[in-house]
């Protein structure tokens, strides 16, 4: 996870706390959410890049 995803999930979490209202803490924890599942998504597609780089045989 980057710093910049961090930061991210970090600030929507202090956001959820503060809500006055429910749709904005629920809107803030699915940023979280939705921010958390993109970094894994991004880790996997750079790792399976790294990895189709490295197999001469689909070269």
């Amino acid at each position: 996870m980057t710093t910049d995803e961090q930061w991210l999930i970090n600030t929507a979490a202090q956001h959820e706390k503060d809500a006055v209202s429910y749709e904005k803490a629920a809107f803030f924890a699915a940023l979280q959410t939705f921010v958390a599942k993109q970094a894994e998504r991004r880790e996997q597609l750079e790792a399976e890049i790294d990895g189709r780089s490295w197999n001469h045989e689909q070269w």
